[in-house]
């Protein structure tokens, strides 16, 4: 047989399980300590450095692994381990020394560790790692117990003429003795004859106190606030004397005066949408002079239980750590219809992430952002009017579903990824994200493997589609805005 001769100028077209026939130049069907190279050529794989065995008598299978990278010359690796029944527990070593690093645990945090790899998120910001455990279903703080018509307010308006003014006052049914004005009376003076009278029916429980036009009635009872009802008039045409139990149809219906800490909600319109709660802060933090500002309706939760939210592992200083619950900012202002609480709760998160200055979660097909600058706060500042640092909670809005499970941001902005979608968020005209300006928009279909997360390759977004047959590599390229 002629004897047949190739010159190969390279090998690197990786290894290759078909016929000799079948490979493309450049292929082989082994390679054993080699790494081709576009650059170098098939050059010998870099070796390892043994620095020491992890942990002692100790399993790690199904262990959730990450790496922290504090400076060029504080680097760690750690995992968490599954909790097999119980809680998880997680060990961090020190990668440059082998040292095992201390980790202690918050009250009550350790009980967040619950499954096994495939349900822990990492993000690692500086010092702090955000740690998301996707079978925790997130809950709000309990709705506190609040007793409607406790508190009553009456202003007294006008002049006082003469003897024809009489104002009377009628609490659970029963009126007071009716306070007649004389001719040299002023304000003070009936409203001192009124707070006498009132404070004369001897109700249960009722305390008086009189300030400048308005007497402040708030019942007691026991330890236990306790409703009332209340009527009143005066003046000429019965509209001297004025009163409302923490309810005014405007603004201009507050008092000047108060106690600290008074609560009135404002109506405003028929519409819940501009219905807010007000609330008296005092000069002096007791009660007179002072002024009304937004507040929460007292019947409304704070905010968010943090046992069901993420949790966060801190590295407090060299080869030490501590795994605590994060302090989320409470919600200050508003209600339930007007500032409503993030849609990841009652759902679950599957994974954080950081961008444009604001922590985000991935819950379902939402994504939701915090405050600019303020990472732990998902709640609007004010119920009135929305500002460009708000949260921002936005939907893929798509009829397919689309439970998204990872993210990557860009230059043009957030690519989601779901199982069979993929989307971008990004605000109009390439500025700051804001509540107003950010929208959500597919950009492809394509099956994804949700157990591999996407892969940011400098300018291209790498990630996988696997069948039981082939696996298939996807990559993304920017095309402008």
């Amino acid at each position: 047989m002629t004897a047949i001769t190739q010159r190969v100028e390279n090998y690197l077209g990786g290894v290759s399980k078909q016929s000799d026939d079948k490979k493309l130049t450049g292929q082989v069907k082994e390679c054993i300590n080699g790494y081709p190279d576009p650059t170098f050529g098939l050059v010998k794989r870099p070796g390892f450095k043994w620095i020491s065995n992890l942990g002692t008598n100790t399993t790690y299978d199904s262990a959730k692994w990450f790496f922290i990278a504090r400076t060029s010359t504080e680097r760690y690796i750690g995992c968490i381990k599954p909790a097999g029944g119980g809680t998880g527990d997680i060990d961090i070593w020190n990668a440059d020394t082998g040292v095992a690093c201390t980790v202690t645990y918050g009250t009550g945090a350790q009980a967040y560790l619950t499954g096994a790899r495939d349900n822990y998120d990492v993000l690692t910001v500086q010092d702090t790692s955000i740690i998301s455990n996707n079978l925790q279903t997130v809950a709000k703080a309990a709705d506190p117990t609040y007793v409607e018509k406790t508190r009553a307010t009456l202003i007294l308006s006008g002049t006082v003429t003469s003897s024809i003014d009489k104002y009377n006052v009628t609490i659970n049914g029963s009126a007071m003795t009716e306070v007649v004005a004389d001719t040299n009376d002023d304000y003070d003076a009936i409203l001192t004859d009124i707070e006498t009278n009132i404070n004369a029916m001897s109700v249960t429980g009722l305390t008086v106190t009189k300030f400048n036009n308005t007497i402040n009635l708030s019942r007691v009872v026991g330890g236990t606030r306790t409703a009332f009802t209340i009527t009143c008039k005066g003046g000429p045409d019965n509209s001297k004397l004025k009163v409302f139990q923490e309810v005014v149809d405007n603004v201009g219906e507050l008092p000047i005066q108060s106690f600290h800490g008074h609560k009135v909600k404002v109506i405003n319109t028929n519409s819940d949408k501009d219905t807010y709660w007000a609330e008296f802060v005092a000069a002096d933090n007791t009660s007179g002079e002072g002024y009304w500002t937004e507040t929460l309706d007292p019947s409304k939760s704070t905010g968010l239980d943090n046992t069901t939210m993420p949790h966060e592992l801190v590295n407090t200083s060299l080869n030490t750590f501590i795994f605590q619950k994060i302090t989320y900012v409470n919600r200050s202002v508003g209600d339930d219809a007007t500032n409503s609480h993030p849609t990841f709760v009652g759902s679950k998160i599957e994974q954080a992430f950081f961008h444009d200055n604001r922590l985000g979660f991935l819950s379902g097909d939402n994504v939701c952002l915090s405050q600019a600058g303020d990472y732990y706060n998902f709640y609007h500042v004010s119920a009135l009017t929305i500002v460009d640092s708000d949260p921002i909670d936005l939907s893929t809005s798509t009829i397919r579903p689309a439970a998204l499970h990872a993210v990557l941001p860009s230059t043009q902005g957030l690519v989601l990824f779901s199982k069979n979608q993929q989307f971008i968020m990004s605000a109009t005209n390439n500025s700051k994200l804001t509540p107003t300006n950010t929208t959500i928009r597919t950009i492809s279909n394509y099956e994804m493997d949700t157990a591999v997360d996407p892969v940011d390759s400098g300018s291209i977004i790498n990630f996988i589609s696997k069948t039981p047959s082939y696996t298939r590599t996807f990559s993304m390229y920017t095309r402008g805005q």
